[in-house]
């Protein structure tokens, strides 16, 4: 059971879709990948809902910082 209504996960899914919806330069790369973001992505993953696509977006800013740039 989660603890957001369907209109606050339907805002934290349009956040997640418009976050990646332009390449990001360095510094909201690493604005993103901070640690205080870390916090929130924490929260966002206690509500089962989210748990699967904030993984996927954990997964794809480590990627992103790891990835060298030309």
């Amino acid at each position: 059971m989660t603890t957001l209504t369907a209109q606050q996960i339907a805002c934290v899914y349009a956040w997640l879709a418009q976050l990646f919806s332009r390449e990001l330069d360095d510094e909201q790369l690493t604005q993103i990948a901070s640690a205080q973001m870390a916090e929130w992505f924490s929260l966002l993953k206690s509500e089962p809902p989210l748990t699967a696509a904030v993984n996927d977006l954990e997964n794809s800013i480590a990627t992103l910082v790891m990835t060298p740039t030309y």
